[in-house]
């Protein structure tokens, strides 16, 4: 079941597991819901990927 409104404490959450574990559609969806009214969720969810890709990159370098 979809729970329709999230705090921003799930949505961090769910966010940070993101790659850790297979998230489910609907977690994706209330994630997106939340993110679409909350403007601090939507930055932090930015600040997450940019972490992510920053530590790849880092990886990739210090590899080769």
């Amino acid at each position: 079941m979809i729970k329709l409104m999230i705090t921003c404490r799930e949505a961090s959450q769910i966010t940070l597991q993101a790659d850790d574990r297979s998230v489910p559609l609907t977690e994706r969806l209330s994630v997106r819901l939340h993110q679409r009214i909350c403007g601090n969720c939507r930055r932090f969810s930015r600040q997450v990927e940019l972490m992510r890709q920053a530590s790849a990159r880092w990886r990739k370098y210090t590899n080769e």
